[in-house]
């Protein structure tokens, strides 16, 4: 090889590896950034029972030996997660709580891993297109991409880390490498029960796409395998009846017009800074599931840009992403078009960074948590430290949660706030749940949750109730009651 040779190599590994310095630092700073402020949503009241107080104490009794053990409100008593959701990727967790016992460790665990997803976009954008400067471009993409930042900074949910998990999955299909690939789809299968549906279509397409006919046929059954057995088997025998969101997807005929105008909507939002994965219809279609799911839900949570129920769409998008970039490409002849598209691809991607997403500060609505007054943080502290005997019964209202789920037995002072999607009326859930504090030794108060119609007809019933006594209160957020 000449000197001239050697030279440009030179030159061209060392352009590589700056790509590669570049994005690395942004995924750190995500992990550091993001971590940083899920916790401090945690530490400043910001977050609930639904669902980090939940995903705190299965992992706490989990850490205990007591396997997924979690409170059931609406039962009463103490059932397995699996009664709830398929989820058992939450044990992986338990291990840290033998360091730490508490949310932080979910919450950084989960930065960490949707961080990294950025590196699978990278490593499929590099195999596929050749380009390290475009495959940087949509690594950082991901990195800012809202439901990405929405996702990681809304609590911690098992499915959250799905979306890495198919990064890496679809990354190791690129590769060839299918031992690599089917560990990967199986962690993805750990989060969620509906995991099985957008895996099952994977594997169609993979059988008759990319023609990796067994591949394909062992994908689809792991898939579909997946999804009876945890949906109609699984679930219910844990639970003693179906599925407790099957609620969601009553009355289908009769919100038709509502389901269009609104899944348009969400689905535009998602998709037009994404506008690529369009020219990867196939590719996108493996989502469809998901799609389906969260657009004729009745629970509108489910089509916000707000929370967690995008998490496997975006795998796809991005997948689409870089291979729509790619069939685009090779379309389209005309260098100047290329390029004007793709400073469009640029202009949309910030316009919708500056819209929806929660970082960086000069965004539309950033997000912000208040420092806890020194009273109310030094309440909330004392109380942890008395009550840490994880024998002792505790309820809390929902803020209040993530700090006293490290126990066996934890019972939510009011209810859930998505009763209404699920089909209850304000007079069925105060009938079911007002009476639920008695089963605890001690009751928390944050009055700041009390001060609604609803809520407070739970905190009056707790004040006349002769067998509660007041034992402490900070005359500004907290009271504490104990059963005498």
């Amino acid at each position: 090889m000449t000197n001239d040779k050697i030279q440009m190599t030179n030159k061209f590994q060392i352009s590589n590896f700056k790509f590669q310095i570049i994005l690395w630092i942004f995924i750190l700073a995500f992990i550091v950034v993001f971590s940083y402020l899920s916790i401090k949503r945690y530490r400043t009241l910001n977050s609930y029972y639904y669902d980090l107080g939940i995903m705190n104490q299965v992992v706490y009794n989990t850490s205990k030996g007591r396997f997924l053990e979690m409170t059931n409100q609406d039962l009463k008593k103490n059932v397995s997660r699996l009664a709830i959701h398929f989820d058992p990727i939450l044990a992986i967790f338990a291990p840290f709580y033998k360091i730490y016992e508490g949310p932080e460790v979910l919450l950084i665990g989960q930065a960490l891993i949707l961080g990294l997803g950025a590196w699978a976009v990278f490593l499929i954008s590099e195999k596929i297109l050749k380009k390290k400067f475009i495959s940087m471009i949509f690594a950082l993409s991901y990195l800012f991409y809202f439901p990405v930042q929405r996702a990681v900074i809304f609590d911690f949910h098992a499915v959250t880390l799905a979306t890495t998990f198919l990064l890496f999955a679809l990354y190791f299909d690129v590769l060839k490498h299918y031992n690599a690939f089917f560990i990967f789809t199986f962690l993805s299968l750990l989060t969620k029960e509906h995991i099985g549906l957008v895996v099952f279509l994977l594997g169609i397409y993979l059988f008759f796409i990319k023609k990796e006919k067994k591949v394909g046929l062992i994908t689809s059954f792991l898939g579909i395998s997946f999804f009876v057995l945890t949906v109609y088997f699984i679930i219910p025998n844990f639970r003693g009846s179906e599925h407790f969101a099957s609620n969601y997807f009553s009355d289908i005929s009769s919100r038709l017009n509502y389901i269009i105008r609104n899944g348009y909507a969400y689905s535009k939002t998602l998709i037009y800074p994404m506008f690529f994965s369009l020219f990867s219809p196939l590719t996108l279609l493996i989502s469809a599931p998901e799609w389906l799911i969260n657009i004729i839900s009745s629970n509108p949570n489910m089509r916000s840009i707000l929370f967690h129920y995008n998490s496997v769409i975006v795998a796809f998008l991005f997948y689409s992403l870089i291979l729509g970039y790619k069939n685009f490409d090779r379309l389209v002849k005309n260098n100047l078009i290329k390029r004007i598209v793709f400073v469009l691809f640029i202009i949309l991607s910030l316009r919708s960074i500056y819209k929806f997403n929660p970082v960086p500060s000069s965004v539309k609505y950033p997000v912000s948590y208040r420092d806890l007054d020194s009273v109310t943080q030094k309440s909330l502290m004392i109380w942890k430290e008395k009550l840490k005997d994880d024998n002792i019964i505790v309820s809390t209202t929902p803020r209040l949660a993530p700090f006293f789920t490290n126990r066996r037995y934890y019972y939510n002072f009011l209810y859930d706030s998505a009763f209404a999607e699920a089909g209850d009326t304000e007079e069925e859930v105060e009938k079911s749940n007002i009476s639920n504090y008695k089963m605890a030794d001690y009751v928390i108060i944050d009055k700041q949750e009390v001060k609604d119609s609803l809520p407070n007809k739970f905190y009056q019933k707790l004040n006349q109730d002769k067998d509660y006594k007041m034992i402490f209160s900070d005359d500004k957020k907290i009271e504490v009651y104990k059963k005498i």
